[in-house]
């Protein structure tokens, strides 16, 4: 297994406990939560902040 993929399987698990948390968004947070995960994987860390940024506009807006 090379180093990348364990990097990325220990910040997996590091995030795992995280995922309960997310059961009580309203829907401004979850818009903003489904743009960074959308634009942190088209594009990375700075694709996610865009992606966050975006789904709190479009909530904002409608």
């Amino acid at each position: 297994m090379s180093t990348a993929t364990r990097l990325r399987l220990v910040l997996l698990m590091a995030l795992i406990p995280l995922l309960p948390g997310c059961a009580n968004l309203n829907r401004t947070e979850q818009r903003m939560v489904s743009g960074a995960a959308i634009g942190g994987v088209v594009a990375g860390p700075v694709g996610a902040g865009v992606g966050a940024g975006v789904g709190y506009v479009v909530e904002k807006f409608e």
